[in-house]
């Protein structure tokens, strides 16, 4: 009988510390954020956190202004990436995109060397988060810049 009393006991002071330290970390947080809206409310921006010692190199970067905010944001939300080109049997370009933002991307066009090039295939449109596509196109030359578009976001690639 006396192991189970002290059994609960020590449950209780441990919840006990427990709920504490999640309250102190709470706290913590809610007054940092009080702190980077206050400063964003007084100066129009936030404060660069970088350039806190020995911390600032392991925090991240704080848009400074609401167009770099909202570029963030969209850059999440919206991200194309090329992956890999290659060429198919007659030539054509290859060009494997993937969907590394959070939402569809759809309405695909691809402009190689400044020209439209026609999309031969029927790619994946929308595109989901995280999946993968090949668009063939009829490009057959050489190029020096590609750009895959769609309405939400691009991505582009320069040979080497």
């Amino acid at each position: 009988m006396l192991d189970i009393v002290f059994g609960v006991i020590v449950l209780g002071v441990a919840v006990f510390i427990a709920v504490r330290v999640l309250g102190n970390i709470t706290l913590g947080i809610i007054l940092i954020g009080l702190v980077l809206f206050a400063s964003y409310l007084i100066m129009g921006g936030f404060p660069n956190l970088q350039s806190i010692p020995m911390i600032g190199q392991y925090l991240p970067k704080m848009p400074r202004t609401n167009g770099e905010a909202i570029a963030t944001i969209k850059s999440t939300l919206y991200n194309i990436e090329i992956l890999d080109l290659s060429r198919d049997f007659d030539n054509n370009l290859l060009i494997t995109i993937a969907n590394t933002g959070k939402t569809k991307v759809s309405n695909f066009t691809v402009m190689v060397d400044d020209k439209m090039a026609n999309i031969l295939n029927n790619p994946e449109d929308p595109l989901s988060p995280k999946n993968i596509t090949v668009i063939e196109t009829d490009w057959k030359e050489e190029f020096n810049r590609l750009i895959v578009q769609t309405n939400q976001a691009n991505a582009s690639f320069n040979p080497e």
